[in-house]
């Protein structure tokens, strides 16, 4: 066969003439026996409103287990820590929001309401 690519017309040609098209591989037609064929083990899938329809059923008839407790030895708690935390954290809030009102107040003029700040 030719190494060459066929142009249209060459192409054309080849097929109304029933000539041999190169560089085509020709794949015998076969049919497999049923012999050959087994039987699928495998189910058909659900559809989704099937699915949720089982999954409505087995959780009716079955009960809801509970979640198990949540145990954390007392030495791990620090309740006073975190609270002192907090009450910082908001201390220092509050006089930063104290001092940009001054601020604000001292740099905008006589507008010492947040509302009127951009």
């Amino acid at each position: 066969m030719d190494e060459h690519q066929l142009s249209y017309e060459e192409l054309v040609d080849h097929i109304v003439n029933d000539k041999p098209v190169p560089n085509i591989l020709h794949v015998p037609n076969v049919t497999l026996s049923s012999s050959l064929s087994k039987d699928s083990n495998m189910h058909q899938r659900l559809k989704p409103w099937e699915a949720a329809r089982i999954v409505a059923t087995a959780s009716e008839t079955r009960p809801n287990p509970k979640p198990p407790a949540l145990v954390v030895p007392k030495g791990e708690i620090h309740q006073s820590k975190s609270l002192e935390s907090l009450s910082k954290y908001y201390s220092i809030e509050t006089e930063f929001e104290e001092q940009l009102q001054k601020f604000l107040g001292n740099s905008e003029g006589s507008s010492n309401s947040p509302e009127k700040r951009v």
